[in-house]
């Protein structure tokens, strides 16, 4: 059993904006609401993941030059 002890608004705060549907703001604890910057190492694994890149590209000309010399 978990213990959710996060403050539950009863009467929310409703904003309104140029359409006729009111809307909630989100939660600060909701999983959908972007961060405002990247968190530590994603700039780092972002920067390997463009050098995976250079294997594959790599892999893909040797089967095209294997496949045109055969």
């Amino acid at each position: 059993m978990t213990d959710d002890s996060r403050d539950v608004q009863r009467d929310p705060e409703v904003l309104e904006g140029e359409d006729d549907i009111p809307r909630m703001p989100a939660s600060p604890v909701d999983p959908f609401t972007p961060e405002l910057h990247e968190r530590a190492g994603e700039g780092r694994a972002f920067n390997v993941l463009r050098l995976a890149w250079i294997p594959i590209v790599i892999v893909v000309i040797a089967i095209v030059i294997w496949a045109v010399t055969r």
